[in-house]
């Protein structure tokens, strides 16, 4: 056999040998999950509860391959980071299901095949490791002139490694919903790194976390009086606090904290907005509507909790004298898309109303 030849049969045995490695990017996942009705549920509401448990299986053993996978690279991920990896990376290819009858009670049983992806499970670590290397960064920045360089990033609400880490982690909770601990851990984490000397706004960041999460009264005025004292100016501060009120059918009290926001400064949309969520639940429908109106005026026509809110107060303010009242859930539908779309659009709004 020429020289060639024996070249070109290498390369034959190794790309017979590379190819299995190249196609081993996918991998496919079998679980099943359960559900025994109860006297309330539904064919469509056990099925979904089924198709859930089976889910959380398929988690678990996405898991398995995301640890794997770390270990061939030499990577260290936390429990936590284990878990948002192999939820954020599994992709539902199929569900069938099955039912029995166990002690005359149905039971739903439903079977799933899901995929995780190497090449996601990479982009994912590669996202962790940008943090991890913004930490790095924040250790060493520590080591000079910490106090003063903080104080002017604080003091000025320019802080580029704050922004990045807000951007970072509002992508985490977009794509995981109930990734809510994780992030407010993370958020909490690089205040602890700095000291307590971050922008205010990573504190506001972390109080409406408080209220889009478990989290207690005390950790909400906690969080969101350290945003004050850092930037009593900054009305946004007093809406959130409206809002917090609000959430509690605080009506009145909810009033009032919109109103030192609007004496910060009469422009801010915002609280305009909270205020009349506040009047119109208390019964003032027709200020409600005005106040509703002069936040989409000045700003709030772009949001579409906003334009929600305005659609449930046109449909309660049927008439000059004529009213019906709202619907039970409107009250905490309207509350929860206000938090979570503040959340989402904190650097937007900021942008508007800062000074």
């Amino acid at each position: 056999m020429s020289k060639k030849a024996k070249i070109l049969s290498l390369l034959c045995c190794g790309l017979l040998f590379a190819a299995p490695a190249a196609m081993a990017k996918t991998q496919t996942i079998e679980a099943t999950g359960v559900y025994q009705m109860g006297e309330n549920d539904t064919i469509a509401s056990a099925k979904e509860n089924a198709r859930k448990d089976a889910m959380r299986n398929a988690a678990e053993k996405a898991g398995v391959y995301v640890r794997s996978y770390s270990k061939t690279k030499n990577l260290k991920l936390t429990d936590d980071q284990v878990e948002v990896i192999s939820i954020q990376t599994m992709q539902i290819k199929d569900c069938t299901y099955t039912q029995d009858f166990v002690n005359n009670t149905l039971v739903i049983h439903a079977a799933i095949k899901a995929s995780v992806d190497d090449n996601d499970f990479q982009k994912r670590i590669d996202a962790n490791n940008q943090i991890q290397n913004l930490q790095s960064q924040l250790a060493e920045e520590k080591e000079k002139n910490r106090e003063a360089v903080n104080k002017k990033m604080r003091d000025t609400g320019n802080d580029p490694y704050a922004n990045l880490l807000a951007e970072t982690e509002l992508k985490r909770l977009q794509k995981n919903p109930s990734s809510i601990s994780v992030v407010r851990s993370n958020l909490e984490d690089f205040v602890d790194q700095r000291n307590g000397i971050v922008p205010a706004d990573i504190y506001g960041r972390i109080a409406l976390l408080d209220l889009m999460g478990t989290a207690n009264q005390a950790s909400f005025e906690q969080d969101l009086q350290k945003a004050i004292d850092t930037d009593p100016k900054d009305p946004f501060y007093y809406t959130l606090w409206a809002l917090y009120k609000e959430s509690l059918y605080d009506h009145y009290g909810a009033e009032a904290m919109a109103d030192q926001a609007l004496r910060l400064d009469g422009r801010h949309w915002p609280a305009y907005y909270v205020r009349s969520i506040a009047k119109g639940f208390r019964g003032s429908t027709r200020k409600a509507m005005a106040d509703c109106d002069t936040a989409i005026k000045r700003g709030g026509k772009n949001y579409s909790y906003v334009l929600a809110y305005r659609a449930r107060l046109q449909r309660v303010f049927a008439g000059r004298h004529d009213f019906v009242d709202f619907e039970s859930d409107d009250h905490d539908d309207t509350i929860n898309a206000t938090i979570n779309g503040f959340y989402r659009d904190f650097a937007q709004l900021k942008r508007k109303i800062k000074k």
